[in-house]
């Protein structure tokens, strides 16, 4: 009588793993947002571990899950309200550019409009404003379902995420927990430097622009502060691209002056050793890779991989140097 070479171990594995592909398969469209609660959740977990000391882990997970909808929430009102008190100036440095560089060689890549929508721009605005909200959200039910899943997902990775993991890696074998222990903390390390450096790039870019702007000698610093906040929150090209568009907007008025020191100071002081420097340090700091090596992961992962690529990218990159590493201690000192 021959034996099966599958046993049910194997089986079971291989039954759990296929439930899994198909899972993906089918929440496929969901996984940017399960990506992002996880990512979240992993920089949130040293937070949720000293809550826990004094409340419930329940309670500490629907604690940090309602502040983060309530910081989330502030955060936009705050933009929205300065955005719609500035809405005709901002309509007005639209129209300034359109107008201004239209008969200039940059007129390419400006927008084009018909004169009657250059007549009721504020209009034109407010209904290309929606349709690109529209566009970026598609289906407003689906849009909402997936906020919702989003805070759902973030709440019972915090709860349970320790406990997932550890039922996980219980079966490993020392030596192979040992290296996965060593990989598990680089990811983590990753996603924290990640997501804590560039939300205080965006406030050091922020309270920077204040002085900036102010000695510039412009009366709306606090909305030309904001726009590169907010701007530097998007990896690698939003506060180029906004500071791009101030400098168009000087030259659309004709100050020479504020566009070369827009290009010049601004972007250096803004943005430049923010992204070239601070971000690339900090990073490399917390996970003790080079800071060129961070900067290609994250390089390589936005433009292919989207938005999630800024937390995959890096996080890819850094599983390879500390792979290579381990790799290379297994080989030189297999007793390690």
């Amino acid at each position: 009588m021959e034996t099966s070479l599958i046993t049910d171990d194997m089986k079971l594995g291989l039954l759990i793993i296929t439930i899994f592909i198909v899972a993906i398969i089918a929440f496929w469209p969901l996984m940017t947002v399960f990506i992002w609660a996880i990512a979240i959740a992993v920089a949130l977990l040293p937070i949720h571990k000293r809550l826990c000391r004094m409340v419930t882990p329940s309670a500490s997970a629907t604690f940090i899950t309602v502040w983060v909808l309530l910081l989330i929430l502030l955060v936009m009102s705050l933009a929205a309200s300065v955005l719609i008190n500035n809405e005709k100036h901002i309509g007005d440095m639209a129209l300034s550019m359109i107008t201004g560089l239209k008969h200039t060689g940059l007129s390419g890549f400006l927008p084009s409009f018909t004169e009657t929508q250059l007549s009721n721009f504020d209009e034109t605005l407010k209904d290309l404003i929606i349709k690109t909200i529209l566009s970026l959200t598609g289906n407003i039910m689906q849009t909402l379902l997936s906020i919702i899943i989003f805070f759902l997902s973030l709440s019972m990775l915090l709860y349970y995420g320790e406990f997932i993991w550890d039922s996980i890696t219980s079966a490993l074998s020392p030596r192979l927990l040992c290296g996965v222990n060593k990989l598990s903390e680089i990811s983590e390390n990753t996603i924290y430097a990640l997501i804590i450096v560039q939300i205080s790039a965006a406030m050091i870019s922020f309270i920077l622009a204040i002085p900036f702007f102010y000695f510039l000698g412009y009366g709306d610093v606090l909305l030309f502060s904001t726009m590169i906040g907010f701007a530097m929150l998007i990896p690698l090209i939003g506060a180029q691209i906004m500071i791009l568009i101030l400098a168009l907007y000087f030259l659309s008025i004709g100050d020479f002056r504020g566009t070369v020191i827009m290009l010049f100071i601004g972007y250096p002081l803004l943005s430049g050793w923010i992204d070239f420097y601070y971000r690339p340090v900090m990073m490399g700091k917390r996970v003790a890779v080079h800071p060129v090596i961070m900067m290609i992961g994250i390089f390589a992962g936005v433009p292919f991989m989207g938005i999630v690529g800024f937390i995959i990218g890096p996080v890819l990159i850094a599983l390879v140097v500390i792979g290579a590493k381990l790799l290379a201690q297994e080989y030189c000192d297999p007793d390690l």
